[in-house]
């Protein structure tokens, strides 16, 4: 029986020893290993230079040449039609030429001659009896009648033209021309019509308008 218990006491040293050694090991906390942060290497910002741009120089602005009298007046004179320099130049010597021979034929009241500068289709118009009675109702002079071309030349043609002083021509039309005279008025120009001519096979003959 000794040696049984003896057994006994040594078993249980042993169970009390593992016990023990259990406690320990469930009371022990196991610490966590620290987190070593890397520090944060932040690279350094390095700004552009600015290059500033040279600033620019205004483009020199350029006189434009100042138009002479001659010039304005033929852009006044030819307006959209394609008439050159030169033809302006040689039309309006022409027809100034034509204004001056007929200035004569009126002071002469030579309606024969007269009748040679106009075109046909005025000589027809102002030949037919019925556009002579329109046109006897605007006259001036009340009772007056026009009866014939010979009378439309005396009392309007020339009556209307007697203290006319043309200076510039007016395009219409490569072939069709307004002679006018122009007036200072109020500090602004007007432009009278005094003529008009028609181109007819290169020939500026006299027009009466209706």
């Amino acid at each position: 029986m000794g040696v049984n218990m003896f057994r006994i006491i040594s078993l249980c040293s042993m169970i009390s020893l593992l016990g023990l050694a259990w406690v320990s090991c469930g009371s022990t906390k196991v610490e966590p290993e620290p987190v070593i942060e890397e520090p944060v290497v932040q690279e350094p910002i390095v700004e552009e230079p600015v290059v500033e741009e040279p600033a620019q120089e205004p483009e020199p602005v350029v006189d434009e040449p100042q138009k002479t009298e001659e010039e304005m007046e033929y852009e006044r004179s030819v307006g959209t039609t394609t008439v050159s320099v030169d033809m302006f130049t040689q039309d309006k010597n022409t027809i100034l030429r034509i204004i001056d021979e007929l200035s004569v034929v009126m002071k002469q009241m030579d309606y024969k001659l007269w009748r040679t500068y106009l075109d046909k289709e005025s000589i027809e118009y102002w030949s037919r009896p019925a556009n002579l009675r329109t046109a006897q109702k605007r006259l001036p002079i009340k009772g007056l009648k026009l009866n014939s071309l010979e009378d439309y030349f005396k009392y309007v043609f020339v009556p209307a033209r007697a203290r006319s002083e043309v200076n510039e021509i007016r395009y219409d039309s490569d072939t069709y021309v307004r002679v006018v005279q122009i007036k200072e008025e109020q500090e602004e120009k007007k432009e009278i019509i005094y003529y008009y001519f028609n181109k007819l096979n290169d020939r500026w003959m006299l027009h009466l308008p209706e």
